[in-house]
């Protein structure tokens, strides 16, 4: 009976072990997927919204008096993009929600239906869909 009973005990460990592996494999194949589509929500045209720098926020409507309410962002499904900022654009490629614009690579906050170009310097835009 004692070696039965081990038996038993063992192949409950070899199991939880099992099912253990098994979790975590499956977390990591989740969050592959998150970070191999994070770039897919990019996608499509951004309109300005916000701009900041350091402490001083210029909203929407500042924007809009300064005659930048036609700038944007646009995400292509190729991972190239373009940015019009002030009558000026620039063409840029991306990876992710990875920036790379005239070799100076920024990371994109997607909150929502609005993105962040987070700052190398001390200036940040807000797009919003």
């Amino acid at each position: 009976m004692p070696e039965k009973e081990a038996k038993k005990s063992n192949t409950g460990l070899i199991a939880g072990i099992i099912g253990g592996v098994v979790a975590v494999v499956a977390i990591v194949v989740v969050i592959i997927i998150i970070v191999a589509n994070g770039g897919k929500n990019l996608v499509g045209k951004w309109n300005i919204y916000s701009m900041k720098e350091g402490d001083t926020e210029v909203t929407a409507e500042m924007l809009e008096k300064f005659g930048m309410n036609d700038s944007y962002i646009e995400f292509k499904s190729d991972g190239t993009g373009t940015m019009k900022i002030n009558g000026e654009e620039q063409s840029f490629k991306y990876e992710g929600t990875k920036v790379t614009i005239d070799g100076d690579s920024r990371d994109v906050k997607v909150d929502g239906d609005k993105i962040t170009i987070e700052p190398t310097s001390s200036t940040s835009i807000t797009f919003k869909k």
